[in-house]
């Protein structure tokens, strides 16, 4: 583990470090991680990173705005403690839209595993999930307490790349964000204006924008600096 912990606090960006955390992850049987954390242009939202879990939740998730009834990240930031999905389920304080939130996971193939509470700079707290076992057996034997440590250690690097990032990530409009994400998605111009309800022309003038601000030519290099920079996530 501590190969594994110098190579995290050495990682030179996102992307690589999900890439490290997910081989890790696999090997001890978790089918599928995610990283949530609140967003700070949006609040009362969560920025997700999922690996693994099924691809229509993750759509069904981010097209609709879930985050909003998400129970999970609240139970987490209450509890200040791993929790297994599982038990938060059998709560009875749970709200109607919290457990039909559930109800939809579970109908899209999420399964139990767990979530754990990681901490940042200026108390940013963030949460890690893990789930998908190959194995049931995997959660009842699984070592929380080395996870915490490598969660934790992922956290705080994460949060030191986006303090890094922040100094010198382009300004977005909202509207700007959201295009870029669908172009990230391989959406076309015709494609993006019917989801997002604006016309045609509209959506080329924005793109250009994005382009602009982005210091890119093409849509590609759009979407690898939109990662890069952590404004979107795929």
């Amino acid at each position: 583990m501590i190969e594994l912990l110098k190579r995290i606090k050495s990682c030179p960006d996102r992307g690589t470090l999900f890439d490290m955390l997910w081989h890790h992850f696999r090997a001890m049987g978790f089918g599928a991680f995610g990283y949530i954390v609140p967003s700070r242009q949006d609040p009362g939202k969560t920025v997700l990173d999922m690996r693994g879990f099924p691809a229509d939740w993750q759509a069904i998730y981010e097209a609709e705005g879930l985050s909003k009834s998400d129970p999970f990240p609240q139970h987490v930031a209450r509890h200040l403690r791993p929790l297994r999905l599982s038990k938060i389920e059998d709560e009875t304080t749970l709200s109607t839209a919290e457990r039909e939130f559930i109800e939809r996971s579970r109908a899209a193939g999420v399964t139990d595993g767990f979530l754990i509470p990681t901490f940042g700079v200026h108390q940013h707290m963030g949460m890690f999930a893990l789930g998908q076992v190959t194995d049931p057996g995997v959660l009842d034997t699984a070592d929380l307490d080395e996870i915490e440590v490598i969660v934790q250690a992922a956290h705080t690097r994460l949060d030191q790349l986006e303090t890094q990032s922040r100094a010198i990530r382009p300004r977005l409009a909202p509207r700007e964000v959201e295009i870029l994400h669908w172009i990230a998605r391989g959406k076309t111009n015709a494609e993006i204006a019917r989801i997002v309800g604006i016309g045609l022309p509209t959506v080329s003038t924005y793109i250009q924008r994005l382009f602009g601000k982005l210091e890119v030519t093409d849509r590609s290099a759009a979407a690898v600096k939109g990662l890069k920079y952590g404004i979107i996530s795929i």
